[in-house]
């Protein structure tokens, strides 16, 4: 991705945090930096999270999904683990799975894609104790983590 497609994908993903639902508060809304994981080196992400009561909806944006890594269209699975990225447990403590099919403004292979979920449960209880956003291919792309960021 270009730097001016890149300066783009970012301030499409601020947008995002204040159209996230009708009933949530922008000043409220948690921008998490996602890293790539090694064998996705090169594509950048985000999380925002948005406050919902008792629940939290989370949206990833992510750069790309180079296509040796996830077959098309792009599924994208998010999971929230107790723990840091460094650190973290061995099973999620949330999957966010309703919804894995990939969004994409783009029909080219390196668009940005996004996906949307809601966590059954308060942002203030994952800001709580350290937890972590990991996102993953689909099973049939070998589960493979691609994207991870730290909620604090």
């Amino acid at each position: 991705m270009g730097r001016s497609a890149a300066v783009a994908f970012f301030v499409a993903s601020g947008a995002l945090c204040g159209c996230a639902s009708p009933d949530a508060r922008h000043d409220d809304s948690l921008n998490i930096v996602l890293t790539a994981a090694r064998i996705n080196a090169g594509e950048t992400g985000r999380a925002i999270l948005v406050p919902l009561g008792e629940r939290t909806q989370v949206t990833v944006i992510v750069s790309g999904v180079p296509v040796e890594l996830a077959s098309r269209p792009v599924h994208l699975y998010t999971f929230v683990y107790n723990g840091t990225c460094g650190n973290s447990a061995g099973q999620p403590a949330y999957a966010l799975t309703g919804r894995v099919l990939a969004q994409s403004a783009t029909s080219t292979v390196g668009g940005a894609f996004t996906i949307t979920n809601v966590a059954p449960v308060s942002m203030d209880a994952l800001r709580s104790e350290a937890h972590s956003i990991r996102v993953k291919t689909s099973p049939a792309d070998g589960d493979r983590e691609i994207f991870c960021g730290d909620i604090r």
